[in-house]
């Protein structure tokens, strides 16, 4: 039997690309050098253009009291989709 054991260590379950173990003080500094720089090049906010081709969607504005705020998130959680997929959905059927 060649059973083979490893020692487990979760110090360095995750290592830097220097090879160092990943500590709460590396995580912080990687995040604040992350939120810094902005998004990757090339990343475009809120993904594929809805209204086909390059162009940017255009984007609407809605003011909605507490009470409702709070009962759309509560439908599209339940959903497992986001707020605005959410009110997308339901508007274009209601223009459809």
């Amino acid at each position: 039997m060649n059973d083979v054991f490893y020692r487990f260590d979760p110090s360095h379950e995750h290592l830097t690309k220097d090879g160092q173990p990943v500590t709460d003080d590396i995580i912080d500094e990687m995040a604040h050098r992350a939120e810094r720089s902005g998004p990757p090049k090339g990343l475009v906010p809120g993904g594929k253009s809805l209204s086909g081709g390059r162009t940017h969607s255009p984007k609407v504005q809605v003011v909605l009291s507490r009470e409702t705020e709070q009962k759309v998130r509560e439908r599209a959680d339940a959903e497992h989709m986001s707020v605005s997929r959410w009110i997308r959905r339901v508007l274009e059927k209601e223009t459809s």
